[in-house]
């Protein structure tokens, strides 16, 4: 996975490509509680490939938990429809998904 960030005043937009590896979740946690806590975080999603459920739903309850535990106040932002169902089944209520990235910037 590659990330990109991109500061918007006091909001980082974090862009991902590439393929979520579970293996990586829990250095993924330990970068995002390094380099985001009690930030506001824009995940922009829509250049990330398809990694199957098991890998993108621990990427989602990675982020959920961060979320609900006020460790950062993240968004998600631009979901192919494949990961929009997959979103829908990750019962990740802490989390707010938004089509594009200005709608999540909005949001704050």
């Amino acid at each position: 996975m590659n990330v990109k960030i991109l500061l918007d005043g006091e909001i980082a937009v974090v862009s991902l490509s590439g393929r979520i590896e579970i293996e990586k979740t829990h250095a993924f946690k330990n970068a995002c509680l390094q380099n985001f806590t009690d930030k506001k975080v824009v995940f922009c999603m829509k250049n990330i490939s398809f990694v199957g459920s098991s890998g993108i739903q621990n990427f989602f309850g990675v982020l959920n938990d961060l979320n609900s535990n006020k460790k950062l106040n993240a968004k998600i932002a631009g979901l192919t429809p494949d990961f929009q169902r997959l979103f829908s089944f990750s019962g990740c209520n802490a989390l707010e998904v938004h089509e594009s990235i200005e709608g999540a910037l909005q949001s704050f």
